[in-house]
C-alpha cells in the first residue's frame, strides 16, 4: 500500500516546503483567525472525553498533555485525535521523537496518510521548536509531539510553544511529562482499567480519563472509554457492546463474546 507520507528529518524549512509543494497551504489551518472569532474545539476521538472536558474537546490553541504510562492508551488516543480533526478537513502532523511511529498501525486506526506529515526531529528540544515553527506558519490544525526520551526540553521552550498557539489556533498534544506537564493548559491522565479480550485475544482496553487540569474550563471529570488496537476496531460492534469487566472465560469458539480483564 502507498502512504505517501511525507519525511522529514532536522530541517525545519524542508519540512515546510514539503507542506507547501503538496498544496497544503491552500487547506484551512492555514486560514489566519477572524478577528472576534469563537474559539471552537477539535474532537478527540471520544465522545466520552469531548464531554468531560467541557468544551467539546481540545480547545484550539491549547497544549494538551496526555500524562499515561507506557501502554495505558496515550498514543491510540492521540492517533484517534487525529483521525478525528481530518474528518473535519483538518491537516495534522506527527513529530516521532523516538522513531516508534507505525503508519500501519496509524492507517488501521482511521489516519489518512496522504494528508499527514511525519517527521523525526533529533531531538526533544527540536520537536518543540519544530512543532512551534508549523503552527506559526499556520499550516496545521492539530499535531502530535512525542518527544520520546530524545533528552531533556527545557521549560522556557514549552513556554514559547504555549504562548504561540493560541494566536495560531492549532492543537498540540504531546505524550509523557516533564516540563510540559507543568506548562500545559490541558492535562489528561489516562489510566487503564481493563483489558478487553475476545476469546483469548486481546483486542483493547478500558480506560478511565481524567481531567487534571484546564486552563479554558472546570477540571476534575473523569470519563471512561473503550481504546481498541488496530485489529480490535474491526470487531462487531455487538460485540464491544457486550464489555463487561469480568475474569477472562474459555468460551466453546460459536460462543466466544468479548469480555474486560481487570488489569
Amino acid at each position: 500500500m502507498q502512504t505517501d507520507v511525507v519525511t522529514a528529518t532536522s530541517s525545519l524549512d524542508a519540512a515546510l516546503e514539503a507542506l507547501r509543494a503538496r498544496g497544503l497551504g491552500l487547506r484551512k489551518g492555514s486560514e489566519a483567525p477572524a478577528p472576534g472569532r469563537i474559539v471552537e474545539a477539535l474532537p478527540t476521538g471520544q465522545p466520552e472525553l469531548d464531554a468531560a472536558l467541557r468544551t467539546g474537546g481540545w480547545p484550539r490553541g491549547s497544549l494538551a498533555l496526555l500524562d499515561a504510562t507506557t501502554g495505558s492508551g496515550a498514543t491510540t488516543l492521540a492517533l484517534g485525535s487525529l483521525a478525528a480533526v481530518q474528518e473535519r478537513g483538518g491537516i495534522v502532523a506527527w513529530l516521532d521523537g523516538p522513531g516508534t511511529f507505525d503508519p500501519a498501525t496509524a492507517a488501521r486506526l482511521g489516519v489518512r496518510l496522504e494528508w499527514l506529515l511525519v517527521v523525526r526531529p533529533a531531538s526533544g528540544h527540536e520537536a518543540v521548536e519544530l512543532a512551534a515553527w508549523l503552527a506559526r506558519d499556520r499550516l496545521l490544525d492539530a499535531l502530535v509531539l512525542d518527544p520520546g526520551a530524545t533528552g531533556s526540553v527545557a521549560r522556557a521552550a514549552w513556554d514559547r510553544l504555549a504562548t504561540l498557539l493560541p494566536r495560531t489556533e492549532s492543537v498540540a498534544l504531546t505524550l509523557g511529562s516533564g516540563a510540559a506537564g507543568t506548562t500545559a493548559g490541558i492535562r489528561v491522565a489516562l489510566r487503564r482499567q481493563a483489558w478487553l479480550g475476545v476469546g483469548r485475544d486481546l483486542v483493547g482496553q478500558r480506560v478511565s480519563a481524567t481531567v487534571e487540569r484546564h486552563r479554558w474550563a472546570l477540571a476534575g471529570a473523569t470519563a471512561t472509554f473503550d481504546l481498541w488496537f488496530a485489529e480490535g476496531r474491526r470487531i462487531d460492534p455487538w460485540l464491544r457492546a457486550t464489555a463487561e469487566p469480568a475474569p477472562v472465560e474459555v468460551l466453546p469458539e460459536r460462543r466466544r463474546h468479548l469480555t474486560a480483564l481487570s488489569a
